[in-house]
Order: structure tokens, then C-alpha cells, then sequence
């Protein structure tokens, strides 16, 4: 009980520090968009998927190191509960690996908007909503880790 109270502190830190720190480095995952390209583009959609871009490379990170940490730890563990943590990594793992390819492609989208076009904003809404769905399935998965 107290090993899955103090993994619970950590994760519960690194999600809240990933949600609220605004990265001011730029990371190799991040769109660069050329002021030419920016001119047609709606400014607000540009912050959303800036905003979102900074988000997801956090929480992909962090929980990325949450997963890693715990592969290490799990022979520390009663046989019994091995068992079971390892499923819960793998599917961690696994909800990890969907919002990566989730967030690649919304990247991708993204980076091939020339011009803001109003018939495009369900797709952007669409594929908003499906990031978040993916991110509240990863921190589901995260939480079985404690």
C-alpha cells in the first residue's frame, strides 16, 4: 500500500506539471510554419494547435518515463503482483503508443493547412475531441499503475 501511494504522488506531479508548464524550448516534434503560411490561417486555431502540440509532447514524455520506471520496478514485486502490473504497463503502454500516432497525424494535419477554410472546423473539432479521449485513456491507464 505504501509503494502504490508513493507512485501515486509522482504521477499525480508529472501530469499536473505537464498540463500547466508552457514550454518555452522548441522540441523536434514541433510544427514550423512559416509567417507566408500563417497569413491564411485563422490565429485562434494556430494557439489551439500550438497549445496542443506543447501538451501532448509533455504528456507523451512524462508518461512515457511513468511507463519506463515502472518496467524497471516490477521485479521488485511479489510474483502475484507482477502479473498484474505487468498488464497494466502493457496496456499503459498501449494507450501510449495510440495517442502517439493520434497526435502525429493531427500534427500532420495541421502542418498541411495553407489557408483556413470554415468547412474544415468539424475535422479540427473532431480530431480535438479524439485527442482528448485518447489522453483521458492514457491517464486511466496510468492510474491502474499506482
Amino acid at each position: 500500500m505504501k509503494t502504490k501511494f508513493c507512485l501515486l504522488i509522482p504521477i499525480a506531479i508529472l501530469l499536473y506539471c505537464c498540463q500547466q508548464k508552457d514550454w518555452a524550448g522548441s522540441d523536434e516534434n514541433d510544427i514550423e510554419i512559416d509567417s507566408a503560411e500563417m497569413s491564411g490561417i485563422n490565429d485562434n486555431l494556430l494557439r489551439k494547435w500550438f497549445s496542443l502540440n506543447r501538451e501532448s509532447d509533455s504528456i507523451i514524455k512524462s508518461s512515457q518515463l511513468i511507463i519506463d520506471k515502472q518496467r524497471e520496478e516490477v521485479e521488485s514485486y511479489p510474483q502475484d503482483e507482477r502479473e498484474y502490473i505487468t498488464t497494466c504497463i502493457d496496456d499503459a503502454q498501449k494507450q501510449l503508443d495510440l495517442l502517439k500516432k493520434k497526435v502525429k497525424f493531427t500534427k500532420q494535419f495541421a502542418a498541411d493547412i495553407k489557408h483556413y477554410d470554415p468547412s474544415l472546423q468539424f475535422t479540427i473539432d473532431s480530431l480535438e475531441e479524439d485527442y482528448v479521449l485518447g489522453k483521458n485513456k492514457l491517464e486511466g491507464a496510468l492510474k491502474q499503475l499506482k
